[in-house]
């Protein structure tokens, strides 16, 4: 029996180690999700622990393109210099594409030390901006041709919603700021009004757990629930005009929520079936009912159901890499939001929301693990501060 959502609220934890383990648990599950990428669901074993991934010849605990772009996003953020100053961190598109441009020819910031995994509107992105520079055009005039080009119906990729953890982690103070330079980053390769809203609206997301979630005494009926933010996401996330006026009790609230929001109303379908395939995956859907390919709205979906379905971060990231498809990057991104969320002190998770002993062999087993969290110090320094 799942807990109800009004009765899930975040772990306590100081600032600093939501966003240590908000940038760890994006790696984790990144790592995880590799090998079942691009597979369909149900054609493959339950995958609950690091495995080769064939499909890039490399090891297992490899993370892929979701980790290195939020690391290179989050080193920028971190130390960019503005022009004139001194202190160290601030927000620049030209620092931020030129941090991938480098992982991409370079490989820095990659696990393996090359850029082995890129998407294609990514790929474009950069060979653009690239190819502008390499002909005296200035990085201006590089990003405004990735705009003309690459902001169409047809670029509506999840290549930035991907990345975009640190802009919330950042800048957890502000949430319009957060906001207004999540749509910012996301135009640096994915211009596509769509991937912007879904950039600004998780950014959103996450600077609200950051702000609810900060450790101090409080009764726990006062924290944020997931029936708060699913209210919160409702927005992106239409509910029927057809629907009954929504109640305001929470118990009812949160009935209603199961039967007319999109996400939750197939929460409540699936957890009524008996469990699909030969390992009894439990609240797994079919991908009629929930696609994870890389359209960027089916990804954010699908990270948003891992999230509601399950009760425990290695649930939820269970769930979203055997979806299969683009399961590294559901499950990248539904991480960072579940990292935010119930992310502990190890020595005080006494009940295993984000340190379940399976968490624990994951990390062991995560490939260049000082490397991110090297770059997670930085952006805690910098957002911290």
């Amino acid at each position: 029996m799942y807990p109800t959502l009004r009765a899930q609220r975040p772990t306590p934890a100081p600032t600093d180690v939501k966003i240590r383990l908000s940038i760890l648990a994006t790696a984790l599950v990144d790592a995880l999700g590799g090998p079942p990428e691009f597979h369909s669901r149900f054609t493959f074993p339950l995958v609950t622990s690091m495995q080769p991934n064939n499909n890039f010849g490399v090891p297992p605990g490899v993370w892929t393109d979701d980790t290195s772009m939020t690391l290179c996003l989050a080193r920028s953020i971190a130390t960019y210099t503005p022009p004139g100053f001194t202190h160290l961190g601030g927000f620049d598109e030209k620092h931020q594409i030129e941090a991938y441009v480098a992982w991409y020819k370079k490989g820095i910031l990659s696990a393996i030390g090359k850029c082995f995994d890129i998407g294609s509107t990514i790929s474009r992105a950069l060979s653009i901006y690239s190819k502008n520079i390499g002909t005296g055009g200035s990085p201006n005039d590089g990003l405004e041709q990735i705009k003309e080009k690459l902001s169409g119906d047809g670029f509506g990729g999840n290549g930035s919603l991907m990345r975009v953890l640190p802009v919330g982690l950042a800048y957890w103070r502000d949430e319009s700021a957060a906001r207004a330079y999540a749509r910012r980053s996301s135009e640096t390769t994915h211009p596509n009004a769509l991937c912007m809203e879904a950039c600004e609206m998780w950014t959103g997301a996450i600077v609200r757990i950051l702000r609810h979630s900060s450790q101090r005494e409080e009764e726990p009926e006062v924290r944020y629930s997931k029936l708060e933010l699913g209210l919160r996401l409702r927005d992106a996330l239409i509910i029927s005009s057809h629907a009954p006026p929504r109640p305001s009790e929470p118990k009812a609230l949160e009935e209603y929520f199961m039967q007319h929001h999109p996400i939750l109303s197939l929460v409540a379908q699936i957890r009524l079936r008996p469990p699909r395939g030969v390992d009894s995956r439990p609240n797994m859907s079919t991908e009629a009912e929930l696609p994870s390919s890389g359209y960027v709205l089916h990804t954010l979906i699908a990270a948003l159901y891992c999230f509601f379905a399950t009760a425990t971060y290695e649930e939820g990231a269970i769930l979203a890499v055997n979806l299969g498809q683009d399961a590294d990057t559901v499950g990248a991104i539904y991480a960072g939001l579940a990292g935010c969320w119930y992310a502990a002190v190890e020595e005080k998770d006494m009940g295993g929301v984000f340190w379940s002993d399976k968490v624990k062999e994951w990390k062991a087993d995560l490939v260049a693990k000082d490397l991110v969290e090297q770059v997670a110090e930085e952006l805690v320094t910098f957002a911290t501060k």
